[in-house]
């Protein structure tokens, strides 16, 4: 049954489409930031001042995560993944053109690019969450979700490999021109994209959607924030999210680019080959996550991941410690390496494994809102994560960063399982 209905979703036109769509956007995504850090961290030696341009991203989240669970829940979810990947599209054509035609991107040029995406892409994470629960049906969601998910392997293999050949042989400009080809074609590929009925649900109808004012903007989050209080396991969906991205993203896209690039004085292949085997992993974990995660196992995939990455953060910090002085700098780099590939993975498999808790157990009409809801809070988390470790990164040893983020990996099983058991009372 379920080797027919995976069949059946890559048959699928418009869920191919809209695979294709958010894979190449997270491609061009990941090309860009790939090449920003070598960028900042080439122009300015510091983990710090790189953090604060992923830190800056806090304010488009800030300003525009309700409007974007808004527009999910009422508004065409198609037209928006069409306009906002054609915003993208453009605003990339604009800074390739400033890049090229006026000055070289410097840093307060880098705050406005990344302020920018961030603004686009805000507005596109609620919907592309809506947008999968009307492509296919209700059966097909958890399956959906795992294939959807082999774009992060896709993605971690490619970006690395394109980023560091282009950015090492051909500087910024070819950077900033292949993300442009890449987010136009992923919006051609929105126009392709189709409702699984042919008629737009109501939730999704220009015709039937609430005036557009922040007193209904207000009314339609109360109304949310109410439904939530009947499905009081998206609680602590909202506070394990940040929680987990505070102690865990920051190790990815702060402490190892400081610790390959400054640290250990690696070049930009070796850490290109770094994301290379972190891409591996992720494509690996989607298969996995067929195997392991069946019908109601989410909550054993969450619970025992945060233990298994609690655990591989410590026998990593034991070796770095205990056997730094017996180790190659090669053999350190190929250690952190493998344990950091091995988080990946396990990351992997919990994400996905949240996203089919989500998409499974919140009603439709209200899904776009607690994404948002969800997202504003995790991303909130985030770039205060790259901000402390950024500091530790420049002033502290590397293991002290593995040991807090262990540290914090405890905390958040706690309230997970404490998650899972209201889910189960609930659901039961």
């Amino acid at each position: 049954m379920k080797e027919n209905i995976y069949v059946h979703l890559l048959k699928h036109r418009s869920f191919m489409a809209f695979w294709g769509s958010t894979t190449l956007l997270r491609l061009a995504s990941n090309i860009l930031q790939f090449a920003l850090a070598m960028y900042v961290l080439d122009l300015t030696g510091s983990a710090f001042v790189y953090s604060t341009v992923l830190s800056i991203i806090i304010l488009p989240r800030i300003l525009c995560s309700s409007f974007a669970g808004y527009w999910a829940d009422f508004r065409d979810s198609i037209r928006i993944l069409q306009w906002g990947t054609l915003g993208l599209t453009g605003l990339m054509a604009c800074f390739l053109a400033i890049h090229v035609l006026a000055i070289p991107l410097n840093v307060p040029l880098i705050y406005a690019l990344v302020i920018f995406l961030e603004l686009c892409e805000t507005f596109l994470g609620p919907t592309q969450g809506k947008a999968l629960l009307c492509i296919v049906a209700e059966e097909e969601i958890a399956p959906a979700s795992k294939i959807s998910s082999l774009d992060d392997g896709i993605v971690e293999i490619l970006s690395p490999v394109i980023a560091a050949l282009f950015y090492g042989c051909l500087g910024l400009t070819s950077i900033l021109g292949i993300t442009l080809v890449l987010e136009g074609i992923a919006f051609l590929l929105t126009t392709i994209i189709r409702y699984r009925s042919a008629q737009v649900p109501v939730a999704d109808s220009p015709t039937q959607a609430p005036q557009f004012s922040p007193k209904h903007i207000f009314s339609a989050y109360w109304e949310a924030i109410l439904c939530v209080k009947e499905h009081l396991y998206v609680i602590g969906i909202i506070l394990f999210a940040p929680l987990f991205n505070f102690f865990v993203s920051p190790l990815f896209s702060v402490t190892a680019p400081h610790y390959f690039r400054v640290t250990m004085q690696a070049n930009v292949d070796m850490y290109a080959m770094f994301n290379v085997v972190l891409g591996v992993a992720g494509l690996v974990a989607p298969f996995l996550s067929m195997v392991l995660i069946s019908d109601q196992d989410e909550y054993r995939a969450n619970k025992g991941g945060t233990v298994v990455s609690a655990a591989v953060l410590l026998c990593l910090i034991c070796i770095l410690y205990f056997g730094a002085d017996a180790i190659s700098s090669n053999g350190t780099l190929y250690i952190v390496t493998g344990a950091m590939a091995l988080l990946v993975a396990i990351v992997t498999i919990m994400n996905i494994a949240t996203s089919i808790t989500i998409k499974k157990h919140i009603p439709e009409q209200i899904i776009g809102r607690v994404i948002s809801m969800i997202q504003l809070c995790a991303t909130i988390s985030v770039p205060l994560g790259q901000l402390f470790y950024g500091f530790c990164a420049d002033n502290l040893p590397v293991t002290i960063s593995y040991l807090i983020s262990s540290f914090g990996l405890v905390i958040t099983f706690i309230v997970m399982v404490k998650t899972y058991r209201v889910l189960c009372t609930q659901t039961s």
